[in-house]
């Protein structure tokens, strides 16, 4: 039997452990709460241009967790930490794999209501367990996959979904068998569309998704466009929203996607500053 229930990844980028709130968080707690400390093992990986010293914030922490730290220089992305993750876990037999961006907003309560949730829910179908993930009372994460647009899921809405759903990577715990059975973490999908990518084959698979009744606060970079994402990150969201659509026909295929686009550069236009937003949107449509 494995001495660890989860693996759990943080993945950092130009900032430092002490000043990740996922990674604060998660040793504070393991800190105060050995009973959660016994069943998680954490590999952080930072993927920042230089390294850093990994030092826990809290008093004894290091002496109840068992925490590891890679360097990723050049900015491999989500997709090689997590598959380093996926690699300790069925390494150590560990069955489940939790993803932690690092500005995740963990509380306790949602560590052991997934903790409570893994135990108690025998369905071999269930593939992951996630939390809604809020901003304000919009509820960011998970989504209903509807056949053209994505649809809000209502607040508190909890259990095994009978719907498919996309949900984001940020503290989703996925079966690290089923992860396995499709392969692991796509490499093309090095940053963005990954968690689409992944949910919607854990899905297409047969395997369902499991809501928390957890809700925890989440920023959305692309919300704040000009803001937090560069034109050069937004070009690679295009491409990888492209090779999305193509990979799996979702959402009407490539020609529904065209008039999504053109709605969005449109929109871009009249409500960004910044119109080399709307000018990327309009060439992607003829991508």
């Amino acid at each position: 039997m494995a001495r660890f229930l989860i693996q759990c990844v943080v993945v950092l980028y130009k900032q430092s452990p002490r000043e990740s709130k996922a990674l604060s968080a998660l040793l504070q707690i393991c800190s105060s709460d050995i009973s959660i400390a016994d069943q998680i093992a954490i590999l952080v990986q930072d993927n920042s241009p230089l390294i850093q010293d990994l030092v826990p914030d809290a008093s004894g922490t290091e002496h109840r967790v068992s925490i590891e730290y890679h360097y990723a220089p050049g900015n491999p992305g989500l997709a090689h930490a997590y598959n380093s993750g996926l690699d300790l876990a069925t390494k150590y037999n560990i069955p489940w794999l939790l993803l932690l961006d690092q500005d995740t907003c963990l509380t306790r309560q949602f560590l052991l209501q997934l903790l409570e949730a893994i135990r108690e829910n025998p369905s071999q179908t269930c593939c992951a367990f996630v939390p809604q993930l809020m901003r304000g009372d919009l509820v960011l994460s998970p989504q209903i996959v509807g056949k053209v647009f994505y649809r809000r899921m209502p607040r508190g809405r909890s259990g095994l979904a009978a719907e498919q759903l996309i949900a984001f990577n940020s503290a989703a715990c996925i079966r690290v068998r089923d992860l396995t059975a499709i392969g692991g973490f796509p490499k093309e999908f090095w940053l963005d569309y990954l968690d689409h990518m992944v949910f919607f084959s854990l899905q297409t698979a047969g395997k369902r998704v499991f809501v928390l009744d957890s809700q925890l606060a989440h920023d959305l970079s692309i919300a704040n466009i000009e803001s937090e994402v560069s034109t050069e990150r937004y070009g690679n969201v295009l491409k990888a929203e492209w090779m999305f659509v193509r990979k799996t026909g979702w959402g009407g295929g490539s020609l529904v996607h065209r008039f999504r686009l053109l709605k969005r550069a449109l929109s871009h236009s009249v409500k960004l500053r910044n119109k080399n937003y709307a000018l990327q949107t309009l060439r992607s449509v003829f991508s």
